[in-house]
């Protein structure tokens, strides 16, 4: 059974509450998940990919990095709630550290076996969390922000990185795109980078409208085949962490 319960945690001197998603009829402890949601906050575009990776044996907790109870009631409040995080990337990182901790703290969770997993701001999150050095087994971002003022160095990111990208995104453009390839390159780090051709910004959330604007539009072809790359990305990763190879 799929289980939703609050999760109360705290950042300096801010209280977040996230959701830890888990299918309790999954015996012993579970590799652990960190979702980290879009600008809009946590919200129910998240629980299909919460319930999924759920369903696949993984214990998930829905990141909070706005604060308890902050939901952003539209797109300009949403932009005001993440610039203090763009502008301040070691900020970002310090409060995505504090949720991956948190779910590394879950008795159902093994504290080993750590995944993040970010979309469009979240995936920003998620690989700035990588690139500080997290112990995670992997990084996932779906159309998320690709630059950074820390590129990653050689040895810095000790799991693999999985990036899903459209090359229609506008929020995202391709050169930024480009960019983190040389970036990933140059520091020789295991990752692999999915560009889906028919695809632009915000192709895995279902509540997205179609803007030509910035290249929004949700892709339900393009959603499955994303997920089809990341049930076999962790999948991968979880046999070869097993056999000793990671």
């Amino acid at each position: 059974m799929i289980e939703q319960t609050p999760l109360d945690y705290r950042h300096d001197n801010t209280d977040l509450q996230g959701i830890m998603v888990r299918d309790t009829d999954v015996p012993g402890d579970q590799p652990g998940v960190l979702l980290i949601h879009e600008f809009m906050g946590i919200g129910e575009y998240l629980m299909p990919h919460a319930n999924r990776l759920a369903e696949a044996g993984y214990a998930v907790l829905l990141c909070d990095m706005f604060g308890k109870g902050v939901r952003p009631h539209d797109a300009s409040h949403a932009s005001q709630l993440t610039a203090p995080f763009k502008a301040d990337r070691l900020f970002m990182r310090s409060r995505t550290l504090t949720g991956l901790a948190a779910l590394a703290g879950q008795d159902c969770v093994d504290s080993t076996r750590l995944f993040a997993l970010g979309l469009s701001f979240g995936g920003c999150c998620a690989l700035e969390l990588a690139r500080s050095g997290a112990p995670l087994t992997g990084t996932i971002s779906i159309y998320g922000y690709l630059n950074t003022p820390f590129p990653a160095q050689k040895g810095s990111i000790p799991g693999r990185i999985l990036v899903l990208h459209g090359m229609g995104d506008r929020v995202v453009p391709m050169d930024e795109a480009r960019e983190f390839c040389d970036e990933m390159h140059r520091a020789a780090l295991d990752c692999r980078i999915t560009m889906f051709s028919n695809a632009g910004h915000g192709f895995c959330n279902r509540t997205v409208r179609p803007d030509e604007t910035t290249g929004n539009a949700y892709c339900a072809q393009t959603e499955q085949r994303a997920w089809k790359e990341i049930i076999n990305f962790l999948e991968e990763a979880e046999t070869e962490k097993n056999c000793g190879m990671l």
